[in-house]
């Protein structure tokens, strides 16, 4: 599936998260076997004695560190909480896998999490043959009837990055947050706007100085441009563009006058000391809520929910070390402001 194709299915899902998974494949395929379990089997197809079969698919494999490893962060509370039967299915980026993957998961289970835009043209021709399981697309919106759709308010997440930049680089004293985006795609102009958005409000003095790699897989051009964007006054610096994005905590960890802001998960350790906060997502606090409302027979096909920093689809995670009392109170403040409605972010 090209991006058009991607964009004519969905609306929202984040494509430079995806786009890493092509540069791990080869390193995944030795390391990862095709099809992984955990918990037990269950005793008969869609059924379990003790809770719901659930199904976890990925279109590469888990071990990312990233998107994928917070679905899989859900199988223990899964297990713990709804007595659960999980099994885990991971594509390798092998498109003549998924449909069979995605048969067996079907055969198997009742309730089947999808995560990765690779495999939506197979989720959906599997869903529709199989009407007795309900598969659940994690991370944007499927427009059809068979489908249960998860999505992440992405403008409202990149906000708060941006917030974290301004506020960070008002105790550095600079005045310029950098950003740098994947390739010029809806998504990526959304988190753009979001961004500016953050900045702008946690100090309207500032500015924001952008520039796109072209690629979501060029950690070496991603690092280029950190360095570049440093050289013209950028100091905090989000980068939504995928495996380009880790060049940023390269050209920090080498020497270059940035700190960089993670995003999905807490990416402190690939910059020691010079990452002041990351914006995750909870991709397992999303997997374990549709749970809920599966097994309380209150999940309908078709549906599509969305999450932001109210229901759990993002959070964020602080350096205390880096940032001050002041600033962690600014921040929350804010944070506050949009869970309460009292501030919106408007996506683009």
């Amino acid at each position: 599936m090209n991006d058009q194709d991607f964009t004519n299915h969905t609306k929202g899902s984040r494509l430079p998260r995806y786009a890493t998974r092509a540069a791990i494949a080869a390193v995944a395929a030795l390391s990862l076997t095709l099809v992984g379990c955990s918990g037990k089997a269950p005793d008969a197809v869609g059924t379990s004695a003790d809770g719901p079969t659930i199904g976890i698919f990925v279109d590469n494999a888990f071990g990312d560190g990233d998107f994928f490893d917070q679905a899989a962060g859900a199988e223990a509370t899964l297990a713990s909480e709804f007595n659960a039967s999980v099994k885990t299915y991971e594509g390798q980026l092998q498109a003549q896998n998924f449909e069979p993957l995605l048969q067996d998961a079907a055969d198997a289970n009742e309730l089947v999490f999808v995560l990765g835009f690779e495999a939506i043209d197979a989720m959906i021709k599997t869903a529709d043959s199989n009407p007795d399981t309900t598969f659940v697309f994690v991370d944007g919106v499927v427009d059809n009837p068979a489908i249960v759709s998860a999505e992440f308010r992405t403008a409202e997440g990149c906000f708060m990055a941006g917030a974290l930049a301004a506020v960070n680089n008002q105790g550095a004293g600079k005045s310029v947050a950098g950003f740098i985006g994947g390739v010029n795609a809806p998504v990526i102009e959304n988190c753009q706007s979001g961004y500016e958005q953050g900045v702008a409000q946690a100090d309207s003095s500032q500015t924001v100085s952008s520039q796109y790699v072209g690629s979501f897989v060029d950690p070496a051009k991603g690092s280029e441009i950190a360095t570049a964007l440093a050289n013209k006054g950028a100091f905090s610096m989000f980068a939504y563009a995928g495996l380009s994005g880790a060049g940023a905590f390269d050209a920090a960890k080498s020497g270059a006058d940035i700190a960089p802001i993670g995003v999905v998960a807490d990416k402190s350790s690939l910059a020691p000391g010079k990452v002041p906060g990351s914006l995750t997502m909870g991709v397992d606090k999303v997997i374990l809520a549709t749970t809920q409302k599966f097994v309380s027979n209150e999940l309908t096909k078709g549906e599509s929910t969305s999450y932001g920093f109210a229901e759990g689809g993002w959070a964020m995670v602080y350096d205390d070390t880096l940032l001050s009392s002041d600033q962690l109170a600014t921040l929350a403040d804010i944070q506050e402001q949009i869970t309460s409605g009292s501030l919106t972010v408007t996506a683009k």
